[in-house]
Parts: C-alpha cells; sequence; structure tokens
C-alpha cells in the first residue's frame, strides 16, 4: 500500500507546493513510484508541469473536458483515468563521466472548481487512492491553505501530513497549531487512527539573518525540536535556482541538480524516509 503524505499549513505562503514538488521528485529520483496530486483550488502544481501545454491550460485555467481531481471526485469517477505523466531528464558528471539520470512523476490535475466541491462522504478519496495499491510508493497531496470539508477529505485519505514553515513569517507556527487540532479531529471524529505529522521543516532560511539564526537555534535544542517534530535538514533560501526551476517548469534535481537547495531537498527526502521507517518498526 502506498504512503500517502499531505502538505499542510493553514498560514498561505510558505511553500508547500514547491516543497511537495521537489520532495516528490526526489523521492521519484531515487527510484520510487510517486504520485502527485493537485488538491488546491488555485492549481499552482498543475500550472508549474503544464502551464506551457495548449492542450491542458488556457489562460491558467484547466480547459473544459480535461480530467481533474474536482470530475473524479464529484462524479465518483474511475482514477485510473485520471493519471497523467511528466518525465524528466538531465546529464550529470559522476566520476569524470557525463550520465543521464531520469525521473517519472505521475499527476492528477488540480481544479479551481474544487472551491465548490459538495460531497460529503470523508472517504471517498481515500477509497480512489486504495485502489491505486501496488503502483505507488509514495502519494503526495498538494493541500490548500484552509480548513473546510475538503481539506478533511484530503487528512482521512492520509497517512501523515509535512508542515512547511517560514522562519520570517511567526504566523506560519500558528498555522501549526491548527494543523494540530485538524489531524485530531480526523482521527477522533473521522476514523482516521493511521493519521500523524511526521514532521515540520523551515523553508527558505537565511540563517546569516540574525533573527532567524536565533529562533533557528531554539527551535533546534533537542527538547524543543522533539516536541514539534522538527526535521533536522532546513532548506535555504536559494532565489536564482527557484526562479531556473520555475522558468524551465522542471523539479530542483533536474533544473539545478548541484545547487544546495537541490541538495538540502534531497537530505530532507532522506530523512523523511528515515523516519517513516522509525514509526513503523521497519
Amino acid at each position: 500500500m502506498a504512503i500517502v503524505i499531505g502538505d499542510y499549513n493553514r498560514k498561505g505562503g510558505v511553500g508547500k507546493t514547491s516543497s511537495i514538488i521537489n520532495l516528490a521528485a526526489e523521492f521519484a529520483l531515487a527510484g520510487k513510484r510517486v504520485l502527485l496530486i493537485d488538491g488546491d483550488s488555485q492549481i499552482n502544481l498543475t500550472q508549474f508541469f503544464y502551464e506551457d501545454n495548449e492542450d491542458i491550460l488556457e489562460n491558467g485555467r484547466v480547459k473544459e473536458g480535461i480530467d481533474t481531481l474536482y470530475n473524479l471526485l464529484e462524479e465518483d469517477l474511475n482514477i485510473h483515468n485520471h493519471i497523467r505523466t511528466c518525465e524528466f531528464s538531465a546529464r550529470r558528471k559522476w566520476r569524470n563521466k557525463f550520465r543521464k539520470i531520469n525521473l517519472k512523476l505521475d499527476i492528477i490535475l488540480g481544479s479551481g472548481d474544487m472551491d465548490y466541491y459538495s460531497g460529503t462522504d470523508m472517504n471517498l478519496l481515500k477509497r480512489k487512492l486504495d485502489m491505486l495499491d501496488g503502483y505507488y510508493d509514495y502519494i503526495f497531496i498538494d493541500f490548500p491553505p484552509a480548513h473546510n470539508m475538503v481539506t478533511m477529505t484530503y487528512l482521512v485519505a492520509c497517512d501523515y501530513v509535512i508542515v512547511p514553515l517560514h522562519l520570517a513569517k511567526n504566523t506560519s507556527t500558528h498555522g501549526y497549531e491548527d494543523v494540530i487540532d485538524r489531524c485530531r479531529e480526523a482521527r477522533e471524529e473521522y476514523g482516521n487512527k493511521r493519521l500523524q505529522v511526521l514532521g515540520l521543516f523551515y523553508i527558505s532560511t537565511q540563517l546569516y539573518k540574525g533573527d532567524q539564526k536565533a529562533l533557528y537555534e531554539y527551535s533546534m535544542e533537542d527538547e524543543t525540536r522533539t516536541s514539534m517534530r522538527l526535521f533536522r535538514t532546513t532548506i535555504r533560501h536559494d532565489y536564482s535556482s527557484m526562479q531556473i526551476s520555475e522558468w524551465e517548469k522542471r523539479p530542483l534535481c533536474i533544473s539545478c541538480g548541484s545547487s544546495e537547495i537541490a541538495k538540502d531537498y534531497k537530505m530532507l527526502m532522506k530523512e523523511m524516509e528515515e523516519r517513516i521507517q522509525e514509526e513503523r518498526g521497519i
């Protein structure tokens, strides 16, 4: 059975979508079978992969007749018919030779219509994902920065949530407190007993700034880090590499594989996998 992971923070602008794209890409590059689901009505994940595809997007919106997560849930359709595939490759120097690296990501497109999703069956998405048993190692869901019945549907389908935080935005930690409450609700009221917060991580860190460094060092003290389930890995600020990735519409491990931020995401991917193995006694 695939491990289902959502990125969730009620605070917007903390890098949820870029993080889940690059983490999913690192898992895929490591040989894992990965599905990405765009669950945010802003469809930033869909736009990242398909902005230049005129058959799918028009003026930043998914065209009529294209299968999306909204159609899948609202019309109770076959999930296998809603999956698209993106493939990427790049050349990397290794031991004085160049070799080609490849990765494949499967994607379920998002839709602005998710704001109007009227379903009341909290287990519908979970049942859809159960139909993919044996197809994937990891399924990632990009959450919107909200709490409503849609996000609860996602939480019921998840095994874990990860929470990106921004050191420069104290309000992002307030969003984390709400995540804890919503996860408790999913467990106690909707029966998803397996749901846990896998961990928190800082994104776009600039530790040369005094205020960020002080907060970072305090939060990384053993007692605080353990209680908040902070990952040791942080994602450093790298405007240039992120711009290249956005412009090329390719994950960092493909567009800027030697950059420090790409290395950070690789380290975080490994730390996530280790923590999952610890949680499951593997």
